[in-house]
């Protein structure tokens, strides 16, 4: 018996359904897809210029104009070094991304007569600046040239000529510099306190010399003869030890000086 075969024919129907037309593919024009990867990154330029248009517009919305100082003496010159630093970064120029405690150390290494610094943010443009300055406690002669210790012991700048502070002379003539500590502070404070008490003691004090170590004091007295005093123990456990002193030598003037250094013991010449 012979095996049927079933040819399908194009265009007719197929199971009492019509075939479906064959599918028409659409030309690809070559010029079209360029032109559309062409302007793809104009796109995405205009984008990412929008974002930067809009981030520049917050930025300088908080840009730095106004700088409040507030300090005793010198708010001028504390402005002008405020204003020079935030020149010099544009980070700091902005509240945004300004780091007040990198601006308060750089303040204070620039400026050595400042003590201590404090800065806040005054939206949306300008800055608080709160300097608390060091206060000059004694005069330093070296090299001929005269400066300002603060009670630290650093130097803060040169001393005026209508400056009555107490004056030690360096011995040794080592040049110093602005902002550097030269002294302690508890030699400061040893200086001050013997000028204060010498006097009442009936010594008056004609100059302070410091030779080899700041740790030894050496005064020339209007009596004639020197005191020297060991600048690490209190000012006045030694001017008490003067007195006993003087009392033991009973009107006898020493020939060139009293040593102090040892506590409840006196040596004189």
């Amino acid at each position: 018996m012979a095996e049927r075969r079933v040819v399908r024919q194009p265009g007719r129907p197929q199971y009492g359904r019509p075939a479906p037309p064959p599918r028409q593919r659409r030309p690809v024009r070559v010029g079209q897809t360029t032109s559309a990867l062409r302007r793809l990154p104009w796109r995405l330029i205009s984008l990412v210029g929008g974002i930067l248009l809009v981030v520049w517009f917050i930025w300088s919305s908080f840009n730095i104009h106004t700088i409040d100082v507030t300090t005793p003496t010198q708010g001028d010159n504390v402005k002008s070094e405020v204003q020079s630093l935030l020149d010099k970064s544009m980070t700091q120029d902005n509240l945004l991304t300004l780091n007040t405690g990198k601006l308060a150390t750089s303040l204070i290494a620039l400026d050595p007569q400042l003590k201590a610094v404090e800065i806040h943010r005054l939206w949306p443009h300008g800055i608080s600046v709160i300097v608390t300055e060091k206060q000059p406690a004694l005069a330093w002669s070296t090299g001929n040239q005269n400066y300002l210790l603060d009670r630290d012991g650093t130097v803060i700048g040169n001393l005026p000529s209508s400056s009555n502070l107490p004056t030690v002379i360096d011995g040794s003539n080592l040049p110093v510099q602005k902002g550097q500590q030269v002294v302690t502070a508890q030699f400061v404070s040893f200086c001050t306190e013997l000028v204060a008490d010498l006097p009442q003691a009936g010594v008056g004090i004609v100059s302070l010399t410091v030779k080899d170590t700041t740790f030894d004091l050496y005064v020339k007295t209007t009596k004639g003869y020197d005191l020297i005093f060991d600048t690490t123990r209190p000012a006045a456990d030694e001017v008490a030890d003067l007195k006993t002193v003087e009392k033991t030598l009973a009107g006898k003037v020493p020939a060139q000086y009293i040593d102090m250094r040892i506590a409840g013991k006196a040596y004189y010449q």
